[in-house]
């Protein structure tokens, strides 16, 4: 196995300046850093973390953070890939490890800060997928833990987090549902108590002030969690006295299984009721009709998220920073005039 010595023979500079350019720190020429960069390539060398931290304190390496509270397997949760591909390929352009911790909540209580506390990681991104413990915030706060948290602007001084403008683009799918004639509306979420979501939250919330802001009729049905809110509403929706004709729904996800559902009871879009979605999963593309939705930049979220706790556990930057981006209205076949009454 190579060393740094190894390295700087091949290179023909001291140890010292391998150490530099393994470190990414400055005052190595962009001539002498490139030869010791084809050196490490040619020798196959790995910089020993364990070593590196004792030298600097740091592991370079970061942690993603998540609640898992799917049933399905994660490789088919669009909405955590985004956003882990967008940390993955920013963390390997820095020179950051990525380490991914999660857990099914089966049990109870989830430690946010396990690997934190097995000194595992330098700094940690959370997903807000579930309320994040006061306790926890607090002993941020006071142990100075680098971190970033991802869909939750978690109130607390030392948390930087990285959010889309969620309610902008829910009031934005109730106006443009209401300007294609729609009067009754139905929004389609999870029972925030049990499945807590921070996006889910800030979209019904609202759709329910921008429906009542229009003097428009509005039916909540949100009930159970994100993995099952779709095969729960339909039997609501179907014995509802009077159906909504236009329904927003909490994701993507959610609005493709409601869709299948009502189908089977002869209910079609757009010929009965117009939908929208959101994160605009790759599935609603090829959904006959093709799923209206709103899209996230969660690779530029992931991404973004990287950039700021790094500046954080370099010390770059101190206090706390705030990002927040747009959605992307993604039209599709499923939003179409009110049907004639």
């Amino acid at each position: 196995m190579a060393t740094q010595k190894d390295v700087a023979n091949r290179a023909g500079v001291s140890f010292i300046t391998v150490s530099r350019v393994v470190n990414q720190l400055e005052n190595v020429r962009p001539e002498t850093k490139a030869r010791v960069e084809k050196a490490i390539r040619e020798l196959n060398y790995y910089p020993n973390r364990q070593a590196q931290a004792l030298n600097n304190g740091l592991t370079r390496t970061l942690a993603l953070v998540t609640p898992r509270m799917f049933d399905r397997p994660l490789f088919k949760n669009f909405y955590l890939m985004s956003l882990l591909s967008g940390v993955e390929v920013r963390g390997r352009e820095l020179g950051w490890d990525v380490l991914m911790s999660t857990d099914f909540d089966r049990e109870g209580e989830f430690d946010f800060l396990r690997v934190w506390h097995q000194r595992k990681v330098d700094g940690m991104i959370f997903i807000g997928l579930k309320r994040f413990p006061q306790e926890q915030i607090t002993e941020i706060e006071v142990g100075s833990i680098p971190c970033v948290s991802v869909s939750d602007r978690i109130e607390s001084p030392a948390i930087s987090w990285v959010d889309t403008l969620n309610a902008a683009a829910a009031a934005d799918a109730v106006r443009r549902l209401a300007a294609l004639g729609h009067k009754h509306f139905a929004y389609l979420g999870v029972d925030l108590s049990i499945d807590f979501n921070p996006n889910f939250r800030d979209r019904e919330q609202a759709v329910r002030q921008t429906v009542a802001e229009l003097g428009l009729e509005l039916d909540v049905f949100a009930n159970g969690t994100i993995d099952n809110a779709g095969k729960i509403s339909p039997p609501m929706y179907l014995t509802s006295p009077k159906r909504a004709t236009a329904i927003v729904s909490g994701n993507d996800s959610v609005a493709l299984a409601f869709m299948a559902d009502v189908a089977q009871a002869g209910i079609l879009c757009p010929r009965d009721y117009s939908i929208v979605g959101f994160d605009a999963e790759p599935a609603g593309r090829f959904q006959v009709p093709s799923l209206a939705s709103y899209r996230q930049p969660l690779l530029e979220m992931g991404q973004i998220a990287v950039d700021l706790l790094v500046d954080q556990m370099t010390g770059v930057r101190r206090g706390k920073a705030e990002r927040t981006f747009p959605l992307e209205f993604v039209g599709g076949d499923s939003m179409a005039q009110a049907p004639k009454a």
